[in-house]
């Protein structure tokens, strides 16, 4: 088997001619992220400057980073050109760059561990490594293969590059800011529903996945609810766009983040510091909301049918719904970014998995419905008790619904329907309301053990 080894870095030339700044030289770092695999990343690094002309070699940035965003920024500083590096080494890009050059050869003995070592000509590495070897041409030749130089252009990291101007000698912070890849965070909340389902206990907790190429630690944490557009405009456009952003305004300290309007979007601020690695998965708490107040509700919408040819809906279960008004008065009241919802409730031995639903980006004032799932023991069926057609184009239909609760107690049950355009409600045995022009809804209590009926006539005329 080959092994690759380097055994020398960049030339000495190469290397004088850049400074390198590596994450060890920040002082400062703040990663604003969104839910759309994008990051802004501001930081400060502290850089000992000579005075003219250097190449400074930013290492630790994203292999996301989108060179155009770029912004590096120091005082009595101007930056010339900018580049990013993002070849990074790796064997296959040795084994590329090195086709048709001298290499060496290095096999280890068994038993002695004795190394030789023997100059080789790499000819092709197409299926694999092919060497001329003296006078032989060798395709499994055991032992490692050895490199004197890097690959021109490549690097051990991706690095942003730029030939710098500096009006003086001496240490100063640099400011960089960028956009990448990689760098993304979702929502998920945990609920545990009292077994009267009128409270419930709601935890907001956020995942932040990073798998930029680059660690942060100590970094000021800021997380974005809400769309942003991103224009694949082309890329003179997006550095114009990039150098007309304004910093967002700092969040004051506290335990949880803090949510405040940025602009059409909130923005959750984390003042502690957070540490996090390359292509680590971190878990932090959003908020913690105890005893907000809820309602458990059973719905159908499968029952009504206004149309022609459907003439029987056989029994079905009721979708079981979790109301939660997101106020202030109900325990909650917070702008709530879109996420999972999972919940479980109160049960012998223990609580146990409700079901879970997805949430919007959701502000305040507005109600979130939660359905979880179907009722074992509330039931519905309908089936069609008139149709009478008027003409070619109008109609009068009629339906029985029976609603069936085998619970220990009352329930209320709401009967969904989607009417037909140009109907007219002509009997009922229960008041609808319009929920829009053509979405009714009927409000029915079913005692325990018991059933309730619905039945009404429309006219249809299209």
């Amino acid at each position: 088997m080959l092994v690759l080894t380097l055994l020398s870095p960049l030339s000495g030339a190469s290397q004088a001619a850049e400074l390198r700044v590596g994450q060890e030289a920040r002082s400062a770092v703040t990663l604003t992220v969104y839910t759309q695999d994008l990051a802004l990343i501001d930081e400060v690094r502290r850089v000992d400057l000579a005075a003219g002309r250097s190449v400074l070699a930013l290492e630790d940035v994203g292999k996301g980073l989108r060179p155009e965003t770029a912004i590096l920024r120091g005082e009595d500083l101007r930056v010339l050109e900018q580049s990013f590096a993002f070849d990074v080494l790796t064997p296959q890009r040795l084994l590329e760059a090195a086709v048709g050059q001298k290499v060496r050869v290095v096999r280890t003995h068994p038993q002695s561990g004795a190394e030789t070592v023997r100059d080789a000509e790499l000819l092709s590495i197409e299926g694999g490594p092919i060497l001329r070897i003296g006078d032989r041409i060798e395709t499994a030749e055991p032992g490692r293969i050895v490199f004197d130089t890097l690959p021109a252009g490549a690097r051990v990291r991706p690095t942003l590059l730029a030939e710098i101007e500096s009006a003086r000698a001496g240490p100063r912070d640099l400011s960089l800011r960028y956009l990448t890849g990689g760098l993304s965070w979702q929502a998920d909340y945990v609920a545990t529903l009292d077994p009267d389902g009128s409270r419930l206990d709601l935890t907001g907790l956020i995942t932040i996945v990073n798998g930029s190429g680059a660690g942060f630690e100590g970094a000021s944490l800021r997380l974005v609810a809400g769309e942003v557009n991103r224009v694949r405009a082309p890329r003179a456009e997006q550095v114009m766009q990039m150098a007309r952003m304004e910093s967002l305004a700092a969040a004051p300290m506290a335990d949880v983040p803090v949510q405040r309007a940025a602009s059409d979007r909130y923005l959750y601020s984390y003042d502690r510091p957070v540490d996090l690695a390359d292509r680590e998965t971190k878990l932090l708490t959003l908020f913690q909301a105890p005893g907000v107040a809820a309602a458990r509700r059973y719905r159908f919408s499968e029952l009504v049918s206004a149309y022609q040819g459907v003439d029987e809906v056989s029994p079905i279960q009721a979708a079981v719904v979790v109301e939660i008004e997101n106020a202030e008065a109900a325990g909650l009241g917070r702008p709530l970014p879109g996420g999972t919802v999972r919940v479980y409730e109160a049960a012998a031995g223990g609580p146990i998995f409700a079901g879970e639903d997805r949430i919007a980006h959701t502000p305040e004032g507005e109600t979130l419905e939660l359905t979880l799932g179907r009722a074992f023991d509330v039931t519905g069926e309908a089936r069609r008790t008139a149709f009478e057609p008027l003409s070619n184009r109008s109609y009068e239909t009629a339906q029985e619904i029976v609603l069936r609760n085998a619970k220990d107690k009352a329930v209320e049950v709401k009967v969904f329907g989607q009417m037909p355009p140009g109907w007219r409600m002509l009997s009922e045995t229960a008041p609808h309301e319009v929920e829009t022009a053509n979405r009714i809804a009927w409000t029915l209590q079913v005692p325990a053990k018991g059933e309730a009926k619905l039945s009404y006539r429309v006219r249809v005329s299209q």
